[in-house]
């Protein structure tokens, strides 16, 4: 059990995949995440990358078609700290760099910020990938945007 209740199929289906590859109690390691396995849920996927030196940084490895239509671009292969936006002191952002902290997966219920009305808010789970199985150094993120009702 996930102890987070999720409101969109996307994102409890993502978060059981995510914890299908956890293995001995050590984080999935980024090659473990095989896109041919989640075809369904690819358009509402990003992967960032994560830096810690010389200060926090995440670069987008990965972002979903969906995930673009609601970007102001796509910014696949960019780190937010190159970004116009205020990303670093985004919400989203924080919520990055507690994950990449402590390894523990992180259900912020983001606020909307795209381009497109009637939106309220982006449910998002951000989940830990470590290539050694403790050290985050990838992010793996699915989203989902709900709709004003």
């Amino acid at each position: 059990m996930s102890g987070f209740d999720f409101e969109t199929r996307v994102l409890a289906d993502g978060y059981a995949y995510w914890r299908s590859k956890i293995e001995s109690d050590r984080l999935p390691a980024r090659p473990a995440i095989k896109p041919s396995e989640i075809p369904r849920l690819l358009p509402n996927v990003m992967l960032l990358d994560v830096f810690r030196t010389p200060d926090w940084d995440f670069c987008y490895r990965l972002v979903g078609t969906r995930i673009v239509e609601h970007m102001n671009s796509d910014c696949t292969g960019t780190c937010m700290s190159q970004l116009d936006d205020p990303e670093l002191s985004s919400p989203f952002w924080e919520s990055c760099r507690i994950v990449a902290d402590t390894g523990n997966p992180q259900y912020p219920k983001t606020p909307y910020v795209g381009p497109h009305d009637g939106f309220r808010r982006a449910e998002d789970v951000i989940l830990p990938l470590a290539n050694d199985g403790n050290t985050v150094d990838s992010l793996l993120v699915f989203i989902e945007y709900l709709p004003r009702v």
